[in-house]
């Protein structure tokens, strides 16, 4: 009953039209032994005026962007992204000469940029096909926080060792990822704002129809009345089972 009561306050559901007798109609007579049905008194609910009016256009809300536009930022990621795993690819660091400790951590940073891109591919690939997802845009949005660190790091390594192209190559790819997550930023707190006031909206309209139902509820119940303490008039007594046998079992002759 509270869902439908939240449905109509919420204009999603008309109440049930009253069957109401045209002009002139005759009125049919029940059938003999037939009561006839009364009809079905239905209330409409009065929404607050500040709930009755529409949301304003999402175009005019700050952080929004066209479909059209987040899927073309999404294009420039996932170049960001092909154009970091073409230079991990370029790195050979046994030609680099560095020592086994150093060269140890630069495997493992080298390997943890490749996972991280793997999971920045997948989300991406995922929110590219449902850019209205606050969720599969946090995903990006973190996944390119993910990548960021190992690029810094793989670039202060080149640098060390004098490869001044590969160090350029990898300062560019980070600032082209830095860049992409900064314009993304704006679409996601949108998506995150929007969803957080529809369920505010909700929330607000489903306190207001229990608060009006309970109090339709009371009026027509009427407060709780308080019975007198009557003593039981028990009818009857009751006898024990072995009397009740005793009387009921023919004495024997002497």
């Amino acid at each position: 009953m509270r869902f439908f009561a939240l449905l109509i306050a919420l204009g999603l559901l008309a109440p049930p039209p009253l069957a109401a007798q045209a002009s002139g109609q005759e009125t049919k007579k029940p059938e003999s032994g037939a009561v006839p049905s009364e009809q079905i008194q239905t209330e409409r609910i009065k929404v607050p005026e500040y709930l009755q009016a529409p949301p304003r256009s999402m175009a005019n809300q700050p952080g929004y962007v066209e479909p059209a536009q987040t899927h073309a930022l999404l294009t420039k990621l996932w170049q960001a992204e092909a154009r970091v795993k073409d230079l991990t690819t370029q790195i050979h660091p046994e030609k680099l000469k560095m020592p086994a400790a150093a060269l140890a951590g630069f495997n493992s940073n080298l390997d943890m940029l490749r996972r991280n891109l793997v999971a920045l591919e997948k989300s991406r690939e995922l929110f590219d096909g449902r850019v209205d997802s606050e969720y599969l845009g946090f995903e990006t949005y973190a996944g390119i926080s993910e990548v960021l660190p190992p690029i810094e790091r793989l670039t202060a390594t080149v640098s060390r060792y004098n490869n001044l192209t590969l160090e350029g190559e990898f300062n560019q790819t980070w600032n082209d990822m830095l860049t992409l997550q900064q314009s993304l930023k704006p679409y996601l707190s949108f998506l995150l704002r929007n969803h957080d006031q529809i369920f505010l909206t909700m929330e607000t309209n489903l306190y207001g129809c229990q608060n009006q139902l309970g109090y339709k509820n009371h009026q027509a119940a009427g407060s709780a009345k308080y019975m007198r303490n009557v003593l039981p008039d028990f009818k009857g007594r009751r006898v024990p089972k072995k009397a009740m046998n005793s009387e009921t079992t023919p004495k024997s002759k002497p």
